[in-house]
Parts: structure tokens; C-alpha cells; sequence
């Protein structure tokens, strides 16, 4: 009978010692995430308080889907196809350039440590910092300007800056981002590389194998597991990018570099922006990251147990 009830003691303690954790999970989590989806089917004007809502229904989702609002459609379109650019950039370079420095560091017997110092920089230095260092490079009297004016590349100098110009702009985004997210995924790939048998390799060495070959044969299929990890990680810094967009350009010029995330924060805090059509905004792109998402697990995951029936 004591046995009894010091267990429930002990289990009661164990309730009150995490109820403040659930209450903050349930008040700041569940309740914004459940509140941000009932509004999307509301229309709040900015400056309007909450109890002004009007309920609308899928008007705000049509108002930049299929063109109800012409010119905020038109945004949305070119903030998807920028997002989408920006995904696939993180899926065709910063995968493979970061599978091939992590075998590399792997197979290196001199100045290890140094290289990892190197390209782990942009995990422990200021985003923001950084994100101004880049703009300085990208001005129009910045480093690349100077150092194409200097080899006598004239004619590539980049006049309103490379982020000032409509053509270059999203190219320049884009390799800062990718700068930015290649050591997350280096880490995974390099301590992937750990788990991998140095006696296939051997036998590789013995059959004639090539380094090719030895990537492509053994290493590849070991890291595929972690690859879509990776993989599912950079569509998601992709879809969701806002800090590098907001600082260096804002979306400029004239919507070059304009994503979604800095469109729902315009709709959200700006004048004559609507948090319904915001929030709205923000779901239909949770929606699309998860549907990629899906897509990476489909074509990489583990074919194994599919395989077996």
C-alpha cells in the first residue's frame, strides 16, 4: 500500500515538474499554430484589431493563387519562382560540393583541422555581420568590382552592384545562401563518412577501382540515408529563407529577389497589408515544402523494406 502511494507521488511529481513546459507548448505552440490557421480564412487589415476580422473564407488564398488580387498574384508567382530557383541551387550544388569536400577532409593527411576551421566559419559567425560583409562585396565599388576592373574585366563589372541589378541579383543571393548552408550539410556528410567500411575499400583498391568509382559504387549508397537529410534540410532553408533576402535587398530590385517569407512579412507588418492573406500565404507554402519533402523521401529514401514484399 505505501509502495502504491509513493508512486503516485513520485508520478504526480513528475506531472507538476512538466506541466509548465506542456502549458508554454500549448499556449505559445498549439494555440499559434491552430490561431494562424483560422485566420488565414479571415481578412485583417493592418492596423485593425483582432475582433474586426471578417471571415472570407478562401478569398484570401485566391486573392494570390488565381489572380483575385492582380498585382499581389503577380508577387506571389515571382516569390515562388524565386524560392523554387533557390531550392534548386541547394539541391545541385551544395549536396554534391559538400559530399565532395567531406570525402576529401576524409581522405587529407595535412591541414585537416585547418580546413574544417574554414568552412565551418559561416556556422559560428554573425548572420547578419556576414550578410553585410556580402552586400559590401556585391556594391558597386565593392571587392568583385575592383578585382574585375583590376584583370581588365571591364565589361563584367556589375555598374548599380550585383544585387542592384535585375539579372544578377537572384545569382548573387543565391551563392551567399548556399555559402551559408554548405557546412550543415559538410558535418552530416563527413561524420556519415565514418560509418562507411575502410575493407570495401580495400577491396575496391584490389579490383582496380577508381576514386570515381569508389564514390559512386560505395561511398554514395552508404550516405543516402543522410542525404536526404540533407536534402530535406536545404529545401527547407530554401522555401523558407528571409534573413538574407531582408537585409541585403528587401526583395529588390523591382522583385528580382523577392521570396515568399519576406512577401508574408510585408503582408503581415507593412501598411496596407492583410494578416489573413499573410498567413494564408504562409500555410500554402508550408504545404509546398512539405509536398517536397515528400517527393526527397520517395526518391531517396530506404527501398529495402519495399523491396522485401
Amino acid at each position: 500500500m505505501n509502495y502504491r502511494k509513493a508512486a503516485r507521488r513520485e508520478a504526480l511529481a513528475g506531472y507538476l515538474l512538466i506541466a509548465p513546459a506542456v502549458g508554454l507548448f500549448i499556449v505559445i505552440g498549439l494555440f499559434t499554430v491552430l490561431f494562424s490557421i483560422v485566420l488565414s480564412f479571415f481578412s485583417l487589415p493592418q492596423g485593425q484589431l483582432i475582433w474586426n476580422a471578417k471571415f472570407v473564407g478562401l478569398d484570401n488564398f485566391k486573392d494570390f493563387l488565381s489572380g483575385g488580387n492582380y498585382i499581389l498574384s503577380g508577387f506571389f508567382r515571382q516569390a515562388i519562382v524565386n524560392n523554387l530557383w533557390i531550392a534548386f541551387a541547394m539541391v545541385v550544388i551544395v549536396i554534391p560540393l559538400a559530399l565532395i569536400i567531406a570525402v576529401l577532409l576524409e581522405k587529407a593527411t595535412r591541414g585537416v583541422r585547418l580546413f574544417r576551421t574554414i568552412f565551418l566559419l559561416p556556422m559560428v559567425t554573425s548572420s547578419v555581420a556576414i550578410y553585410y560583409v556580402w552586400q559590401g562585396l556585391y556594391d558597386p565599388t565593392g571587392s568583385i568590382n575592383q578585382l574585375l576592373a583590376s584583370i581588365g574585366l571591364d565589361s563584367w563589372i556589375a555598374k548599380n552592384g550585383w544585387i542592384g541589378e535585375m539579372h544578377t541579383a537572384l545569382p548573387a543571393i543565391i551563392v551567399t545562401i548556399v555559402w551559408g548552408a554548405l557546412p550543415h550539410s559538410l558535418i552530416l556528410y563527413f561524420a556519415g563518412l565514418q560509418a562507411v567500411d575502410t575493407h570495401l575499400y580495400e577491396a575496391a583498391d584490389i579490383d582496380g577501382a577508381n576514386a570515381l568509382q569508389k564514390l559512386v559504387r560505395i561511398t554514395w549508397p552508404v550516405l543516402k540515408p543522410i542525404t536526404v537529410i540533407v536534402m530535406i534540410m536545404n529545401l527547407n532553408v530554401a522555401l523558407q529563407v528571409f534573413d538574407q533576402i531582408w537585409v541585403m535587398t528587401k526583395g529588390g530590385p523591382a522583385g528580382a529577389t523577392q521570396v515568399v517569407n519576406v512577401l508574408v512579412y510585408q503582408q503581415a507588418f507593412f501598411q496596407d497589408g492583410n494578416m489573413g492573406v499573410a498567413n494564408a500565404m504562409g500555410w500554402t507554402m508550408f504545404m509546398l515544402t512539405f509536398i517536397l519533402s515528400l517527393i526527397s523521401l520517395k526518391l531517396f529514401g530506404d527501398k529495402k523494406g519495399e523491396e522485401s514484399h
